[in-house]
């Protein structure tokens, strides 16, 4: 036995390998001719089956994992030993339909764990043919086979959350993109880096336009990573989190013999930043004075603290996002002039998710790699039909509903399975529209394309081929609607309403 334990030890790591050889571990210990071995997932907390031998009708099944669920629900008490030579003189077990219909003749499981903490359940039977040896009568011998298997478990959960970690850190090492942390080849998202490399070494101010949970704050750190001041810290000041009456006292500091109120001795962003970075978001929330202090704390190098005259000095870099449109916001009176000017001195446009669907492929991947150690778990792969309903989704929320929607996935998507659409939102699924369904064979980049191409097309029917409309509601400048037409090769404007007279004129005359 010994021999075959250290057999087993050697699979730790491999998944699969390593479920097998402790269920043959477990044949050669207790024999039988038939049995399951169930392991507890972290996350539903349901007991899945990992490994099995010889032939468990499901009757059987089912009525067995009712004892093996008990098992894992109390891995130290005695009572979740079922150590039963002959299964129709117990009566708990003589109660269950498929004992009844001899099935099995003798029954034994026993719960797994590492130390309290329940890892699964084993289960051994059989019909008469190999006996289950029950010469370890006493619960304690089960319980401790049941450790050596659980810590066996454990450790190769430990290895294998380990091993994706250590190559995630090894593909960021290696691959050392600048600007890598933009997940994503297409031509908006390589836009956005090409415009951010400009000024990575610059300390002018920059500001990230988009919506909301597309990817600003990732954007904006990229640069603070990717830049002179990379060694100096990053802070960051959410002034929609922030009563609109303190942002002073957050950005320039309040002196600690101010009247008292919860700013008081507070040291301000721009101190804190010390030669680094403020990021500041939602700039549009800012007052008029708040704009004009900070214009010139830009010009100047120096800033005074809240309700104060004496002056400081301040050393940083100024990234802002805005949700808004600048421009519209100065002509509504909103931005003041100096400070719209420092916000127009390099502003980058970043792209909606709905404008770059062919980079899901790869921000899913992203996604599902770091859930997968967040929960610990080992996800097999990704069925490509789950693009089919993700490619065809509004995602008002951008990356942050995107990456929300795979955590969620990962979730439910059982250690070592494929995550599949199954596993995806009841409303995400709902909502896919009938003529998204069949995106036909290919590879995933050529069924996203034709995801794409038919929403286009779509759209245009339903706006009459307006190209102004269309590009409203599919979310993109017109130029991108026009690019995107010559890319896919829709006809549309007056070159397809010409086609379409012309088409007509000739089902008359063939009517006629």
């Amino acid at each position: 036995m010994q021999e075959k334990l250290e057999s087993t030890l050697k699979k730790v790591g491999n998944r699969q390998d390593l479920a097998q050889a402790l269920m043959e571990y477990v044949r050669a210990e207790f024999g039988g001719d038939h049995g399951l071995l169930l392991e507890l997932e972290e996350t539903t907390g349901s007991l899945r089956e990992i490994a099995s031998f010889g032939e468990v009708e499901e009757m059987l099944n089912q009525d067995m994992r009712i004892f093996m669920q008990y098992a894992t629900d109390h891995p130290t008490d005695p009572d979740s030993v079922v150590a039963a030579p002959v299964a129709k003189d117990v009566r708990k077990l003589a109660a269950r339909k498929s004992v009844r219909r001899d099935m099995t003749e003798s029954v034994l499981i026993f719960p797994l764990a590492t130390g309290e903490k329940a890892m699964g359940a084993v289960y051994v039977g059989s019909k008469g043919e190999k006996a289950v040896n029950f010469k370890k009568k006493k619960a304690e011998s089960f319980f401790n086979v049941g450790r050596v298997i659980g810590h066996l478990i454990n450790l190769d959960r430990t290895i294998n959350r380990l091993n994706v970690q250590v190559r995630n850190r090894q593909a960021e090492e290696e691959v050392d993109v600048p600007f890598g942390e933009l997940v994503g080849s297409s031509a908006e998202i390589q836009r956005v880096r090409r415009a951010l490399e400009l000024v990575a070494d610059i300390d002018i101010p920059v500001t990230l336009i988009g919506e909301k949970g597309s990817g600003k704050w990732m954007a904006a750190e990229a640069l603070h990573k990717n830049g002179s001041r990379k060694r100096s810290p990053i802070v960051q000041l959410p002034l929609a989190d922030i009563p609109k009456e303190m942002h002073g006292s957050y950005i320039f500091g309040k002196s600690p013999n101010a009247e008292n109120t919860p700013a008081r001795g507070r040291r301000g962003a721009l101190r804190d930043a010390k030669s680094g970075t403020l990021i500041l978001e939602d700039i549009d929330l800012l007052s008029e004075d708040l704009q004009i202090r900070l214009a010139r704390s830009l010009d100047s190098g120096l800033a005074t603290l809240d309700g104060e005259r004496e002056e400081y000095p301040v050393n940083f870099r100024l990234v802002m996002t805005t949700t808004k449109n600048p421009s519209e916001l100065f002509e509504d009176g909103v931005l003041v002039r100096d400070f719209y000017l420092k916000i127009m001195q390099f502003p980058v446009l970043f792209p909606p998710l709905r404008q770059r669907i062919e980079d899901l492929p790869v921000l899913v991947d992203y996604y599902v790699e770091e859930a997968s150690v967040t929960f610990g778990k080992v996800i097999s792969n990704v069925n490509n039909q789950i693009f089919d309903f993700l490619g065809t989704h509004n995602w008002l929320g951008n990356l942050d509903e995107l990456e929300k929607e795979i955590r969620q996935a990962v979730l439910r998507t059982p250690d070592g399975g494929e995550l599949c659409t199954s596993h995806l939102s009841v409303h995400l699924i709902s909502r896919r529209e009938p003529a998204m369904v069949d995106t036909g064979e290919g590879t995933l980049k050529q069924r996203i394309a034709r995801i794409e191409k038919r929403m286009i097309m779509d759209s245009l029917e339903k706006n009459k081929h307006n190209q102004s409309t269309t590009a409203d509601q599919l979310g993109l400048s017109r130029q991108a609607l026009i690019n995107k037409l010559h890319r896919y090769g829709i006809e549309t404007g007056r070159k397809y309403k010409r086609k379409m007279r012309e088409i007509e004129e000739r089902a008359k005359m063939e009517n006629a």
